[in-house]
């Protein structure tokens, strides 16, 4: 007896040991069973894990695979819920396990909240509604959740309960334990399971599939009846009212009890007597979770009775009841003035909520009573600006918001306008050799300041400041001169009084040298010699007037000991200008002055990629003084790039999780504190997953080899390669050139470099076609010698001797020069054996700018600058006869009549000179000026404010009458300009509203605009040109200048070549306004190079005969801008340092654009063509013979042409212009062809182009004064002007640079769209007590949207009785009882098959035992 216990224990430990793998067990003892998998898919489950879940409920639907399946069956259901449940699988769907399988398979994932007590309703009404459940058939429900529920589950799963239905759950990761117990039918601890992740549900399959097993088997549960308890209904209450306003409120209120299907919102206006209007009721249908409601549309200030009732399915319950008043419209809050003006007031307030028309603000006039100063403003302003005032007035101004239901109360504040006052505290000091400081304190109200300089010969100078400014370093003086510096402020377009104050500069400077060394991108020592006596020092520094902006001006005092001084914190690659100053005690002593410039941020040398693979790129490099950390950067393709900032001592990276057969993009920068080098970028291709064979990299490269042109790169010696690609192009962007060597090269020499210039150098291995990782080295060629020594020497009052020391090396010489306020530049090449040189025709007092490089062959080296005024102590006299000039103090232009003498040595000499300004004049000597002019010169001279012109004329026997004019004139011609403008985003925000003051300023400049004058466009071109008004837009130059002030920025690329193509077509039509017969004018305005071809359309531009002017700011490639303008007897290329500096070239381009050689450019040329024809041809030249025997018959005239498009321009061609259509490349040259007959004699050519004007001839002596005329008549007092530009800023130093003022609130957004209306309510209200109201009419409601599909039919009338079915099959064996007494011998058993299969049973139920047992240990006693 004891061993064949012993080997049914041993078979069952077996089969236990099978079944404890994650698999379910196949169910073969049930016949029908209804059961439905409840799955949560809140958001908190995820697509993933929905995904694992789904695999989950197949592997137990599977386990019934032997089972029949459908009505007769069992059958499966799956409902999902997240915010509202889902029925994705009814029970009476499918009648195979397939199909069941393969609808579980496509069941999406919506996410949603985690509703668990309607998912429990639902299944009790709906997944297992008495139309669907089958009699007699155990009900069965698998919840599977990983969280708490959002809502109520004990009731819901109480009705779970009732019903009959067995429910397990299956509680996963975060659920709540204690919520599942209540929910899952008893005893708890058989229906609910728990698994730590949803990747470990597989190790509940045997578990749950056994117990689903057991379950079915069984017979069903009942169900049970329950007596409906009846509950109190109780109304809504709590009725609150808040948020009121003029036009709404919102009612709060308590839920009512019982089945609520909606609530009732009647809206009572009250009369002022406190009584209802019926004929003014609403009524509002809510839904039944609602218990907030926005109340809109009501009146202001008005009482109101509102009163909410609940609806029920066949009934109005209670109600409950309030009122309260709205509020008066709401006024405009927090009103004041933010700006004051001499003439105007600038105010601001806060826009109430709401919608509204508009505003209206007035101000009354005391000295003109009932009449006041009104303005209806948008609806959408928050700030205005009232002009016309009078200065130094106060002014109390009202505002009041329009509302559609009226206007609202107005509220009023007082301003007051400024009083022309003048600066006060101005002071000169610090003076130096050559600068003084100027400081002042601000003045309220000033839009800027104009600073003016002038010495004792009567140069003066100035500039117009911004209203930040209050400091200014004025440099270029003379040493030992007294200068008078004045200043006034500017309030718009009036100029307030003159402060003026007396400085002189020092004779010479007590230190000897200034000097910085040890410059690096962000300090520099500063170092002089000890001054004897002195208490201490004061050192300034700041950027020079190139570089204003990209630093502030500091100052440091030191002791007496201190001969140098770390400057720190400096900007890289900025020129700074040094001022050290000497203390005396209290005193200053004289300074001194000098500069430098600071380094570039240094690169990322020696970048490389160490090695690769398919997922993954080694790249290292090598470390760079002064940086911080390091910007790595990589991306493959067009994908966004990724970043990492690496430490200081990282100098290597591993990118990983790569794709593979992938080329990556890979960029470094060094980081200094918050400034970035210059990026350094390679690419590499990864490895493919496939490839056997890997190209090796190249290691060890160097450069063994720097020369002034060349460099020698080694690298070590790369084994299975078949050579080397060695590539090299210019650090900052060029052209890449590459050459391929043999294998056994290790070394390479790269030629004809540029001097002074970084490089990026890679050298590649090769195996066949394919190239290898590349190693990335970064190296500079040396710097050429430079000029040292450079000064100048012997000025006289128009000439100056250059001076230098001998290059060693050196070929030539390339001297340039140009005055500092012109951009025409004049350079002069010299032989190896120059150490000096004078240069002539100078002006007087002009500071000028000369530069010298040394020439290496058609190399040029650096480069040496110095800055010299011409001012000489000598006296140069020459005889002049003088005749009279007319002044007059409104500057009216002078005629003037002379009849010169017979002496050809004397001339007359005319001069008109403004008479608030005193012109720069060289004192006169007793010899004769070399060169005197024979022909007419004119010098202009730059004052502070007009200019000055000088006419001398030498003149045989005749009689000259000569117009002077003192200014530019726009007025006297008509043509028609585009101006075609660059938007790129290189530009900035910033920038382009200081371009668009500089368009504002120059359309100032014409008086008549329109058809009968001057006509503007305007084209902003990057990516694609756009216009943004067209020649025949606007009328008159008010409406001009409002659309500059509306012109918007883009940003994008800079296809100029683009742009000007689209001008010619699209701008210059008749259609758009252009006209044949004037001028046609291009200018272009652009801060970079073009990113396409501009040679073409510039060409096709000049033979349409179109001027093009352009103008380059910044950064602009100035032999481009040549390109696109063609050289002109005018001056059409103009160039701003920054977009600061319109100013400077302000005067020139207006000077050119309204010229009569421009304006008559091309009207000239076809004019001149009629001195083409010759008036016979010579009898003795054969002429050629032509295709006709006899003399050809003289064919019609054609028609004209329609020129460039329909009503567009014609083509004209100017001397010398090459054909327009000759614009591709040329094609290969042909055979050389038999020599031609000697052509006809040419005719007579065309005039030349009237010449460049003359160089300024020398400055004569005052003229004399002629008598004072008479006093004109007053004219009519004109019209106000428009409001003026402030000042623009031509230099400066150490300039406060104040925020702006903060700007001002929004206006609120627009009112938001209706809300959606509610449904149909059922039947009114009874109405209120009172009268009998008259009867209401009766509105047919529309048809209502059609329902949705109802649920399925009961089961059909029961059937007759089937036949007898066959016998069941066995039930399992009950547990295993208590051991008995032990029995006689049995007899022998039936075949083995048999004995296995009773041995399997008892071995299940020793299992089932087993969990039992384990069950009710884990059970409290």
């Amino acid at each position: 007896m004891g061993q064949p216990c012993m080997l049914v224990f041993l078979l069952c430990l077996s089969l236990s040991h099978g079944t404890a793998s994650a698999q379910a067990e196949a169910c073969r003892t049930v016949d029908q069973a209804d059961i439905v998998f409840l799955v949560d898919e809140s958001w908190s489950v995820g697509q993933a894990s929905f995904s694992k879940i789904k695999e989950f409920v197949g592997a137990i639907i599977s386990s019934f695979q032997d089972k029949v399946i459908g009505e007769t069956g069992i059958r499966f259901g799956v409902t999902v819920y997240g915010d509202i449940p889902r029925m994705r699988i009814a029970l009476t769907d499918y009648s195979t396990l397939d199909e069941v399988l393969a609808a579980l398979r496509n069941l999406p994932f919506e996410g949603g909240a985690s509703r668990t007590g309607d998912a429990l309703q639902f299944l009790s009404e709906y997944a297992f509604s008495p139309v669907i459940a089958r009699d007699n058939t155990p009900k069965i429900a698998v919840l599977i959740t990983n969280g708490r529920s959002d809502d109520q589950v004990d009731g819901p799963a109480k009705t779970v309960d009732n019903n009959g239905i067995s429910l397990y759950a299956v509680g996963v990761r975060g659920a709540d334990e204690s919520e599942l117990r209540r929910i899952v039918t008893e005893p708890h601890e058989e229906h609910l399971l728990l698994s730590a992740d949803f990747s470990l549900l597989t190790a509940l399959l045997p578990k749950l599939s056994r117990r689903l097993c057991f379950t079915a088997t069984e017979p069903p549960r009942p169900v049970k009846n329950t007596q409906p308890v009846e509950e109190n209904v109780v109304g809504p209450r709590d009725l609150q009212v808040s948020d009121v306003s003029y036009s709404s409120l919102r009612m709060t209120w308590s839920h009512a009890t019982g089945d609520v299907t909606g609530y009732r919102l009647l809206v009572d206006p009250l009369s002022p007597k406190g009584q209802l209007i019926p004929s003014l009721q609403r009524q509002i249908d809510l839904k039944g979770d609602v218990r907030t409601a926005v109340v809109t549309e009501l009146t202001p200030k008005t009482e109101y009775f509102f009163t909410v009732y609940a609806i029920y399915p066949d009934l109005v319950g209670d109600s409950v009841s309030i009122h309260t008043q709205t509020t008066p419209l709401s006024q405009v809050t927090n009103l004041r003035v933010i700006e004051e003006g001499l003439f105007s007031l600038r105010l601001s307030w806060t826009p109430p909520l709401g919608k509204l028309n508009g505003y209206k603000i007035f101000i009354p006039r005391s000295n003109r009573p009932g009449l006041a100063y009104e303005q209806m403003l948008p609806g959408n302003a928050f700030s205005h600006v009232i002009d016309s005032l009078e200065e130094d007035r106060k002014y109390t101004i009202s505002i009041y918001p329009i509302y559609p239901q009226g206007p609202s109360e107005p509220v009023s504040v007082q301003g007051q306008t400024l009083k022309l006052v003048p600066v006060h505290q101005f002071l000169v000091q610090n003076a130096t050799t050559d600068t003084v400081q100027a400081r002042w304190p601000s003045v309220k109200g000033a839009t800027g300041y104009r600073l003016t300089w002038s010495n004792s010969d009567g140069h003066i100078e100035n500039v117009n400041l911004g209203e930040t400014y209050n400091f200014y370093m004025i440099q270029g003086l003379s040493q030992g001169s007294q200068y008078t510096v004045t200043i006034n402020p500017i309030f718009v377009d009036v100029e307030g009084p003159v402060t003026s104050y007396k400085a002189k500069t020092l004779e010479s400077s007590a230190v000897q040298t200034l000097k910085a060394s040890a410059v690096s991108t962000n300090s520099a020592v500063v170092a002089w010699n000890s001054v004897p006596g002195a208490t201490g020092y004061r050192l300034a520094w700041g950027p020079t007037p190139e570089f204003m902006g990209r630093d502030r001006p500091r100052q440091h005092a030191l002791n007496g000991s201190s001969t140098q001084y770390l400057l720190k914190n400096l900007v890289h690659d900025t020129e700074y200008v040094l001022s050290l100053y000497v203390l005396f005690g209290s005193l200053v002593g004289p300074g001194i002055t000098s500069t430098f410039r600071t380094s570039p941020l240094g690169y990322v040398s020696n970048f490389k990629v160490a090695s690769y693979s398919s997922k993954s790129i080694d790249v290292e490099w090598s470390p760079i003084v002064g940086a911080t950390e390091y910007k790595l950067s990589w991306s493959a393709g067009g994908g966004s790039p990724q970043t990492r900032y690496l430490q200081r001592s990282n100098l290597f990276y591993r990118l990983e999780d790569l794709s593979p057969d992938t080329t990556y993009t890979i960029s470094i920068n060094a980081v200094y504190v918050n400034s970035e080098g210059p990026e350094i970028t390679l690419s590499q291709l990864t490895g493919t997953v496939s490839i056997s064979e890997r190209i090796q990299g190249v290691k060890d490269v160097k450069v063994v080899d720097v020369g002034v042109n060349s460099f020698t790169v080694s690298w070590r010696k790369t084994p299975r390669v078949s050579g080397y690609r060695i590539s090299w192009s210019l650090f900052q962007g060029g052209d890449e050139k590459s050459q391929l060597v043999s294998v056994a090269t290790t070394t390479f020499t790269i030629p004809n470099l540029r001097a002074s210039s970084a490089y990026k150098i890679q050298v590649a291995s090769m195996l066949g076609s394919r190239t290898g990782s590349p190693a990335l080295v970064t190296a500079r060629t040396l710097d050429l010698a430079k000029v040292n020594g450079f000064a100048a020497l012997d000025t006289t009052h128009s000439s100056t001797v250059l001076n230098w020391t001998s290059v060693a090396g050196a070929s030539g010489y390339l001297l340039s020069w140009k005055h500092i306020s012109e951009l025409e530049t004049k350079t002069d090449t010299l032989g190896p054996g120059f150490t000096t040189y004078k240069i002539d025709d100078l002006l007087y007092g002009r500071t000028y700018k000369f530069t010298i490089k040394p020439l290496y062959g058609e190399v040029e080296g650096p480069i040496s600058m110095l800055y010299h005024q011409i001012l000489t102590t000598e006296l140069p006299l020459v005889p002049v006869q003088s005749a009279s000039a007319t002044v007059t103090s409104k500057l009216t232009p002078v005629s003037t009549a002379s009849k010169a003498t017979s002496d050809t040595n004397s001339n007359a000499v005319y001069t008109t000179r403004n008479i608030l300004t005193t012109a720069a004049k060289p004192p006169s000597r007793s010899t004769f000026s070399k060169g005197l002019l024979n022909k007419a010169s004119v010098t202009r001279a730059k004052t502070a404010a007009d200019h000055i012109t000088t006419m001398s004329k030498v003149t045989a026997a005749s009689e000259t009458e000569t117009t002077v004019r003192t200014g530019p004139v726009c007025g006297s011609g008509k043509a028609d300009i585009v101006f075609l403008v660059d938007e790129s985003s290189s530009i900035g925000s910033n920038n382009f509203v200081k371009l668009t003051d500089f368009l504002f300023r120059v359309v100032t400049y014409f008086p008549v605009i329109g058809p009968l004058g001057t006509q503007i466009a305007v084209v902003h071109y990057s990516d694609e040109p756009r216009i943004e008004f067209r020649l025949s837009d606007y009328k008159d130059r008010n409406s001009v200048l409002r659309a500059l002030k509306g012109l918007r920025y883009g940003g994008g690329n800079t296809k100029t070549g683009k742009g000007i193509s689209y001008v010619l077509k699209e701008l210059f039509q008749e259609s758009l306004g252009m006209r044949q017969d004037v001028a046609h004018i291009l200018v272009l305005i652009t801060d970079g190079r073009a990113q396409d071809d501009v040679v073409p359309p510039s060409r096709i531009a000049s033979a349409l005969g179109v001027s093009v002017l352009s103008i380059g700011v910044a950064n602009a490639d100035m032999d481009e801008l040549r390109r696109i303008a063609p050289p002109a007897s005018y001056q059409n290329i103009f160039y701003s340092p920054n977009f600061d500096n319109f100013a400077s070239i302000e005067r020139e381009f207006i000077s050119n654009i309204c010229s009569e050689t421009l304006l008559s450019e091309f009207k000239q040329h076809d004019e001149s063509a009629q001195l083409d024809t010759p008036t016979e041809d010579p009898d003795e030249v054969t002429k050629p013979q032509g295709p006709c025997p006899s003399p050809c018959m003289k064919g019609q005239k054609g028609e004209r042409g329609d020129g460039f498009g329909l009503g567009g321009l014609t083509f004209q061609k100017r001397p010398g212009d090459n054909d327009p259509f000759s614009l591709n490349s040329k094609g290969e040259k042909g055979e050389r062809g038999p020599p031609g007959t000697d052509g006809v004699p040419g005719l007579p050519g065309r005039p030349g182009r009237t010449g460049p004007p003359g160089s300024a001839g020398q400055r004569g002596p005052s003229g004399v004064p002629g008598d004072m005329g008479p006093s004109g008549a007053t004219g009519p007092k004109g019209q106000r002007g428009e409001r003026g530009e402030p000042g623009y800023i031509l230099g400066g130093m150490e300039a406060g640079f104040t925020p702006g003022r903060k700007g001002e609130p929004g206006s609120s957004g627009p009112q938001g769209p209706p809300g959606v209306p509610g449904a149909t309510g059922s039947s009114g209200l009874p109405g209120q007590p009172g009268p009998t109201g008259s009867s209401g009419i009766s509105v047919k409601g529309e048809r209502g949207e059609e329902g949705a599909k109802g649920l399925r039919g009961k089961a059909g009338v029961k059937g007759e009785k089937g036949d007898h079915g066959k016998d069941g099959v066995l039930g399992l064996p009950g547990p295993i009882g208590f051991d008995g007494i032990q029995g006689s011998p049995g007899q022998k058993g039936e075949k083995a098959r048999e004995q296995k299969g009773l041995v399997l049973r008892v071995c299940r139920v020793l299992v089932e035992c087993q969990e039992r047992r384990e069950i009710l240990a884990h059970q409290d006693p």
